[in-house]
């Protein structure tokens, strides 16, 4: 932890096939993020409302991130439980779902 790493970030995207039915398709990519732990006092705040929040990845750019709510590292999926920005700099919390998407 606490070292640069990679990790995708997913979104879905809705297409229509030619026979006009309609599919949900994730679309991916790739970018560089710091892996944090979470502190002792984030974690059970976050607990106290039902949440587990495991991880958090930091980016040095806020602009590399676009809204998307899944992350995947070391090949787990987290969604994207909230954002903080300071400065140019975005901090994702995340969680792993029981049955990820």
């Amino acid at each position: 932890m606490g070292e640069n790493d990679v990790i995708r970030l997913i979104h879905y995207e809705t297409e229509v096939d030619e026979y006009g039915d309609t599919h949900t398709i994730p679309v991916s990519r790739e970018v560089f993020a710091e892996c944090l732990s979470i502190g002792q006092s984030e974690f059970y705040q976050a607990a106290a409302t039902g949440l587990r929040p495991e991880l958090r990845f930091k980016l040095s750019d806020y602009y590399d991130y676009d809204g998307e709510q899944i992350v995947e590292h070391d090949g787990n999926r987290y969604r994207v439980l909230r954002t903080y920005r300071s400065g140019q700099e975005l901090e994702l919390t995340v969680y792993q779902e029981a049955n990820p998407a």
